[in-house]
């Protein structure tokens, strides 16, 4: 059943009108006897088309809500009365309004009370930006602006529109708010990064005019707030050297801490998470030495030393927290086990948030993305595998939840995929676990399914249940998904990441093996049509799985991978310089050139190419400054010249990740185009991709 089928059907259980239907729906509600449309598999459209629901929030009294919604030809700003019912459209922006070859268009929305509401605005060019060729007239019109509108009128003030002043110039990004000031309803404090450095204004939303707190400076990357507003930390980067200053009794920054980059990975992780009622302390995230896992303290400026944790997990690193708007407390924090799982300290919330997530079946993310002021109506931000990226209003009073609309409307229409944990053993006894996506047309017991392995990136990264994109292609063309988390992979604790050193091709490869031979083994997919796809790491990881378990996989993709340990490590050496952090990274995780040079031989792919039987596709961005084109052609090389002909998509002006959705979906249509040919037909897939054009 649907997400939206969930909903109304809980509506209903509580006798209220569905809140999407009211307040976002563009078409009227079908008659009730309407035939529900069949549920189709999901394309690149569906997946990467154009959101609908651009962003929501919730007023300080918990009575009106805001939303962006994208139509064809604008965006408009609606807000909803959910005392009397009124739904009202107060500011519209066309795409065409900012003039020619330019796109204009709705980024975000907030509350600062219950009377204004604070819209960022974004100015793009249509094409790819040519900074030889565009006039000052249209640079002079890119990037985000910030605007206070009424909520009763509709009347816009401009923030930041009329100063004069040189923190401004270059400021492209004039949107950015940095604190909210509870305790100053005609004022908000705003962050910008122009030519001269970064700034901080504190503005006033009546006239749009702004005073400037602090200077820019090119050194600054940021600033911790006190519950004010105030700066009390200030943090910059100089000489390959992070400092921290604090305000002295003269109100003059006076430096208190400082690393060398090159020590950072040594040192302490930690930042800021929310201001404290306490002079001097402020509390962090952090895993101060001895402590495996991050947690939360109350950190002392002065003193510099963090006490014991005020919360700490036993088995996963904590993400996120949120300290209350006093200062007193942590209102809730939260870690990934399976999905994100947030702990609240108000023991009613937490058991609120505890039967959502039933409610979502235990599959789905649930994010907090605004609420109430006195906690009890929230937006809620929900996505999973089974759950495409939509909105929720939920009132802990009556204890219902409606949808106020999915991020992407089609996605409405598409059936979704299954997906589930999968507990194994590695062939050294180590317990791991990965996740299954299995299609939406394959029954629950299905067996001899095709399979497609995708290892995360990083490799200190990890994968938890999500809505993701590329699963989400692979499902819908009826292959199964399996996503290990490797050791070395991150969030489990220091000592898990850190037993993936020195084991690139060595273990972590063989555990995602493992996984593979579990799931052969229970029957669930077919032996002989397994493929494996990855990013980053996880290209590497496709790689070494081609070269070195051979039998295990039909075909192998890699995307911005690594194929040669060796060359990599000299790259990052010359490129960071062999005192820095990320050399010594490097080394300690690949392994170290000067004595472990065999190893590395072994398990880098382009050096073991003969061992390779399987066709493999090569996609890499021409401008990625993490891992270097130069590694896909060298393995593309290598291929060739073992007899493999072997195609490298190479993406123009692209970087590591974060692509332009055009050459994203193009990769994925490669590779769907690739699986078709190589791996056969996914499960009822009967549609073969079209046919393209080689890429040279």
């Amino acid at each position: 059943m649907s997400t939206k089928n969930h909903v109304a059907r809980h509506c209903a259980a509580f006798a209220l009108l569905c809140f999407s239907a009211l307040v976002f729906a563009q078409d009227a509600a079908p008659a009730p006897d309407t035939p529900a449309k069949p549920l189709r598999p999901a394309t690149l459209n569906d997946l990467y088309g154009d959101e609908t629901l651009v962003d929501t929030c919730i007023s300080p009294s918990g009575r009106y809500v805001g939303a962006i919604v994208r139509r064809a030809k604008d965006d408009v700003l609606v807000v909803f009365d959910l005392t009397t019912g009124e739904r009202k459209v107060i500011q519209r922006v066309g795409f065409d309004e900012a003039g020619k070859a330019l796109i204009l268009y709705m980024v975000s929305v907030q509350w600062k009370t219950d009377d204004k509401l604070l819209l960022r605005l974004r100015v793009r060019p249509e094409d790819a930006l040519n900074f030889y060729t565009i006039s000052s007239a249209r640079i002079g019109k890119l990037g985000d602006r910030l605007f206070a509108v009424e909520r009763s009128n509709g009347k816009a003030v401009a923030l930041l529109g009329d100063n004069r002043n040189a923190a401004l110039e270059g400021a492209f990004n004039l949107g950015e708010v940095r604190s909210l000031l509870l305790k100053d309803p005609q004022h908000i404090l705003m962050e910008l990064d122009g030519f001269n450095g970064r700034s901080l204004f504190k503005v006033n939303i009546e006239t749009g005019r702004g005073e400037q707190v602090e200077r820019p400076s090119e050194s600054v990357v940021g600033w911790w707030l006190d519950l004010d507003g105030l700066p009390v930390v200030r943090m910059t980067v100089t000489s390959r050297t992070v400092r921290l200053y604090r305000k002295d009794e003269e109100n003059k920054w006076r430096e208190f801490y400082r690393m060398r980059l090159r020590d950072a990975r040594e040192g302490v992780e930690y930042e800021a998470v929310g201001p404290s009622d306490q002079p001097d302390k402020y509390f962090v995230r952090a895993q101060p030495p001895g402590r495996d896992r991050l947690g939360i303290y109350l950190y002392d400026l002065k003193k510099e030393e963090f006490g014991e944790p005020l919360i700490e997990h036993p088995v996963y690193d904590i993400h996120s927290a949120r300290i209350s708007r006093d200062g007193t407390r942590v209102l809730h924090y939260c870690y990934l086990a399976h999905v994100r799982v947030c702990e609240f300290t108000d023991p009613k919330i937490g058991a609120h948030m505890r039967g959502l997530r039933k409610y979502f079946q235990e599959t789905a993310n649930l994010y907090v993305h605004d609420s109430s002021d006195d906690g009890t109506n929230f937006v809620l931000y929900v996505e999973g595998p089974h759950d495409p990226p939509a909105y929720f209003y939920y009132q802990t009073e009556k204890r219902d939840i409606q949808q106020l609309g999915t991020e992407r409307k089609s996605l409405e229409e598409v059936a979704r995929p299954r997906a589930s944990v999968l507990k194994y053993k590695s062939r050294d006894g180590k317990d791991l676990f990965g996740y299954l996506t299995l299609p939406a047309n394959a029954p629950e017991d299905a067996t001899k399914l095709p399979l497609i392995v995708h290892p995360h990136g990083g490799p200190e990264s990890r994968d938890h249940l999500t809505y993701d994109r590329w699963v989400q292609f692979f499902a819908a063309r009826g292959y199964a998904v399996f996503q290990p988390n490797f050791r070395g992979s991150a969030g489990f604790g220091r000592a898990f990441a850190e037993s993936g050193y020195g084991e690139w091709g060595g273990k972590m490869q063989d555990d995602i093996s493992d996984g593979v031979k579990a799931l052969m083994e229970k029957g669930t997919i077919d032996a002989s049509r397994v493929c494996i796809i990855g990013i980053s790491y996880g290209g590497y990881a496709a790689l070494a799985g081609a070269s070195l378990t051979p039998e295990l996989y039909k075909c192998a993709v890699s995307v911005a991978g690594i194929s040669d340990l060796d060359d990599m490590i000299t790259w990052s050496r010359r490129t960071y310089g062999s005192d820095s952090p990320i050399y010594d990274y490097v080394r300690k995780s690949m392994g170290d050139p000067d004595k472990d040079t065999a190893r590395i031989r072994a398990t880098s792919p382009a050096q073991q190419v003969s061992r390779i039987k399987a066709p493999i596709l090569l996609v890499h961005g021409t401008d990625d400054y993490v891992v270097p084109i130069a590694q896909s052609r060298i393995m593309k090389k290598a291929l060739d010249k073992a007899g493999m002909k072997t195609e490298l998509i190479e993406l123009e002006k692209e970087g590591h990740w974060s692509w332009e959705i055009h050459n994203e979906t193009r990769v994925l249509s490669a590779i769907d185009e690739f699986l078709w040919k190589h791996l056969g037909p996914g499960h009822g897939a009967v549609t073969p991709p079209p046919i393209r054009t080689a890429a040279k």
